[in-house]
This record gives C-alpha cells, sequence and structure tokens, in this order.
C-alpha cells in the first residue's frame, strides 16, 4: 500500500508539472487583462496629492476672482483668462511629463495665490493705486495689443545678449583653461581674475556707453566683462583642481598644450561648464536689461525705462512679465541642452 501511494502521489506530480506552463500562464494573462484595485488605488494616489488638489482650486478660484463684477470695470478680461489657461497648461503638462511633481505644483500654487491677491486688491476691492499698481486686466491686455513692439524689443536683446555672452564664455573657458594648464601664466593671471571677478559690471555702464562708439558695442562689452572674469576665475580654479592621476598620465604620454587643452581638459571640464550656464545666463541677462536702461533704443530695458519715463506703469509691469518670461525659457532650453549632452544629469 504505500508503494501504490508513493505512486499515485508521483503521477499527480508528473501530471502537475506536465501542465504547469499552462496553469501558470492563465493566471498570469488575468492579471495583465484585469488590473488590479490596488495598482489603480496608487496610482490615483499618486496623481490626486493634496497639491495637486490645491493647485488645481486655486485655478478656479482665480477664474471665479475674473469673472466676479469689481469696483473697476476694466475693457477686457479676455487675455488675463487666457494667460490663467496657459499657466494651467504648462503646470498640468510638467506635471504629468516630467518628474518633479511636487516642486511643480509648489510654483503654480504661488503663482495662482500672487495672481488672486492681485486680482482682488486692485480690481475687485480697489485698494491699490490705479496709476502705481493697475490691474492684472489691463496689464495682460497689453501683450495683444503691443506684441509687436515686445517682439522687436526681444529680439534686439537676444541678439545683444548671444553676441555678449557667447563671447565670453568662449573666451573665458578657453583662455582659462590655456592659464590653468601653464603654472607661470597661472601665477601672474589669477590675482588679477580674482581681484576683478567680483565687480559687478554694470558699474562700468555709464563710461562704456560715452566711450565707446555705439550703444551696441557698449551692452556687449558690459555682459563681457560680467560673464568674462568668473568664467576665467573658474575655469582656472577647476583645471587647478583636476585629478593629478589624469595630469600625470597626459605628461607621461607627451602630449602637447593644444592636445592637453583641446582633447583633455576640455571634455572633462565640460559637464561643470554646461552646468554653470543655468546661473550665467539669468546673470547676463540681469545685466543686459540694466545696461539697455542706460541709452539703448530698444531691448526690453529700454521698454521698462521708456514707459516708466511716462508713468506708464502698465506697460512697465508687463515689460517685467515679458523679461521674466524670456529668462524662463532661456533657463528651460539650458537645462534641455544639459540633460542632452550630460548623460549623467
Amino acid at each position: 500500500m504505500p508503494f501504490e501511494k508513493k505512486s499515485i502521489a508521483d503521477d499527480s506530480r508528473l501530471a502537475e508539472s506536465a501542465s504547469g506552463g499552462n496553469a501558470a500562464a492563465t493566471p498570469s494573462v488575468a492579471r495583465t487583462t484585469a488590473p488590479a484595485p490596488a495598482q489603480t488605488k496608487s496610482f490615483a494616489r499618486q496623481v490626486l496629492t493634496v497639491s495637486f488638489v490645491l493647485a488645481s482650486v486655486l485655478f478656479l478660484a482665480l477664474l471665479a476672482a475674473i469673472a466676479i463684477p469689481g469696483k473697476v470695470h476694466p475693457k477686457t478680461s479676455v487675455p488675463f483668462y487666457v494667460a490663467a489657461a496657459i499657466i494651467e497648461a504648462l503646470f498640468l503638462w510638467r506635471y504629468f511629463a516630467g518628474g518633479r511633481k511636487r516642486s511643480t505644483c509648489h510654483i503654480v500654487i504661488v503663482v495662482f495665490l500672487l495672481l488672486i491677491v492681485w486680482e482682488t486688491v486692485s480690481t475687485d476691492l480697489k485698494l491699490t493705486h490705479p496709476v502705481l499698481i493697475p490691474n492684472p486686466e489691463n496689464v495682460f491686455a497689453v501683450f495683444p495689443a503691443r506684441w509687436e513692439e515686445l517682439l522687436k524689443n526681444v529680439t534686439s536683446s537676444m541678439i545683444l545678449l548671444a553676441e555678449g555672452f557667447i563671447t565670453s564664455l568662449i573666451a573665458g573657458n578657453i583662455i582659462g583653461l590655456f592659464v590653468g594648464w601653464m603654472p607661470k601664466v597661472r601665477e601672474a593671471v589669477y590675482p588679477i581674475a580674482h581681484v576683478l571677478a567680483p565687480v559687478p559690471a554694470i558699474v562700468f555702464a555709464p563710461y562704456l556707453v560715452m566711450l565707446l562708439p555705439s550703444f551696441k558695442a557698449a551692452a556687449v562689452a558690459v555682459i563681457f566683462l560680467g560673464i568674462f572674469w568668473p568664467t576665467l576665475l573658474n575655469t582656472i580654479l577647476r583645471v587647478e583642481s583636476l585629478d593629478k592621476h589624469i595630469l600625470d598620465s597626459a605628461r607621461m604620454m607627451g602630449l602637447s598644450t593644444p592636445t592637453m587643452i583641446f582633447q583633455v581638459l576640455l571634455p572633462y571640464l565640460y559637464p561643470t561648464v554646461a552646468t554653470g550656464l543655468k546661473t550665467q545666463l539669468p546673470t547676463a541677462m540681469l545685466m543686459l536689461v540694466m545696461a539697455e536702461m542706460y541709452g539703448a533704443t530698444s531691448g526690453l530695458g529700454y521698454f521698462v525705462i521708456n514707459y516708466t519715463n511716462y508713468a506708464n506703469y502698465t506697460n512697465v509691469v508687463a515689460g517685467i512679465i515679458m523679461v521674466g518670461i524670456v529668462v524662463t525659457i532661456l533657463d528651460f532650453l539650458v537645462g534641455l541642452l544639459v540633460r542632452k549632452t550630460v548623460k549623467w544629469s
């Protein structure tokens, strides 16, 4: 009898093993075709966070604040509605496509709160000075009304920024690599760069405007001076702190100075140069806008200072918002460049 039980058990195991593949496949198919309730709930928890819900509620509150008739009756609220919708669309795109969901929610919460307070205080309750603090409907109406003028000034600023920023960045990094690689030259140049790098380049703007033949040359020179010396100093310090094993290996191979600069040092330092653009580019934009306030005939800085002189603060606030939009777009493009070229960023 024990022998029979054993044989029956062995036969059952063989039958189970023979049909094991299909038996295992059937539950797996069921699991793949029918979504698990736990996974659905987990996805809902990840999407419907407190911050996301709060941002959505504030968006609806902003629409309600715009729609409620207040003590001030602007000519049109359509541009303000469009701006709010664009902010919400960018938020949803960034929230579902990007990885920093919490920070995205926090940013848009602050933006919507500021817009709600601005709308409530200036339009609904009329607690602010109508000239010094214009209502948001009139400010956002400037963009469709003066889009050609704004586009012209943005284009002018971007041309000057590209000329000054790109030339200073290339010169600062290339010269810094040579200076950092040659100890005797480094001993002479480093003290000069250490003194000039912290000096704000904008202090040279009035003198450069008078000295150089055109304002365009003066603006480019201001951006160049503001970016060149800090870039030169940082590059010298990066080369000086380079791993000694890399330097020893390069010396043992007998590499020439140009080969060492462009084939060893430059690729090694490129990731730090690329990530440094996120701080250098806004700084260059700041210096450009301030330089354009001294005597330019076009540009974002000129747009702001020109309407300030005429006490048209509606256009002034619109120009300030335009500067913020341009800086945000530049920051996004720099971040995209870093992600595409620096693989571990």
